[in-house]
């Protein structure tokens, strides 16, 4: 008969952790690239904001690019983070995006209205806040990558946005976004 004695011993040394300090909100923004990495991000009124859809919402709808006039769409949506809210930023540029560049006519307009940069979704409430940019405040897209042919777009952006009755102003800063997929008209 064999008997085996099996000894352990182990000796435990308590590391303490270090608690690791949170991210501040523009450290908690993507990267700002050019490589067509699908993101967005920016400081609403210094709130994170990157796009959240779901199922039935895109979180980054299809950019759009109109060749002929130079017209550039964008538009995103963040239903998870802003309790019982809904917010979506339109970013356009009218006319004349052909090449990288600094743009400042950026509010979207027909014949007949013009439509928000800014829009608040109340699920509550089951109404929309519609903000306008505020022309008197700093407002611009750069245009950083205009890649027609691997349909990449990116740039960065900040504007400050009032509501109808001029009451509000939200200031969207630090923006940036880095889009694949661009629809080219």
């Amino acid at each position: 008969m064999v008997i085996c004695i099996l000894m352990i011993s182990a000796k435990c040394t308590k590391t303490p952790i270090e608690p690791k300090e949170p991210l501040t909100p523009l450290e908690q923004l993507p990267e700002a690239t050019q490589v067509g990495a699908n993101t967005l991000g920016c400081l609403v009124d210094g709130e994170v904001f990157t796009p959240k859809g779901n199922v039935y919402y895109k979180g980054i709808e299809k950019p759009r690019y109109t060749e002929e006039n130079g017209i550039l769409r964008l538009r995103f949506l963040n239903l998870k983070d802003f309790e019982d809210k809904w917010i979506y930023i339109y970013l356009y540029i009218k006319n004349g995006v052909y090449s990288i560049g600094n743009y400042t006519d950026i509010a979207y307009s027909s014949q007949n209205s013009t439509y928000p940069a800014f829009e608040i979704y109340n699920d509550v409430q089951n109404a929309f806040t519609k903000f306008y940019i505020d022309s008197n405040s700093l407002h611009y897209i750069e245009i950083t990558k205009l890649d027609l042919e691997n349909k990449i777009v990116s740039g960065l952006f900040e504007f400050t946005v009032m509501n109808e009755d001029k009451t509000d102003t939200i200031k969207i800063t630090d923006g940036r976004f880095d889009l694949n997929n661009l629809f080219i008209q």
